[in-house]
């Protein structure tokens, strides 16, 4: 999500959500569980998780590389 509150898609690998990350300026990463097997129309289990701050730790320790 971005600091206007507006939420991008940010992918469902680790990878390509610090890629994402990455890219934006003051961006905030979130976890949730989806319900998929409706194709067409998923379902939130779980309410999102704010993990900005693990991740910009691992980050800074190296831990996701360059």
């Amino acid at each position: 999500m971005d600091r206007k509150g507006d939420i991008a898609w940010g992918g469902s690998a680790p990878s390509e959500a610090i890629t994402w990350f990455r890219k934006g300026l003051d961006s905030t990463i979130f976890v949730s569980v989806w319900d998929e097997e409706d194709g067409e129309d998923p379902r939130l289990v779980t309410d999102k998780i704010d993990v900005t701050n693990v991740v910009l730790a691992a980050l800074m320790s190296g831990r996701f590389g360059a």
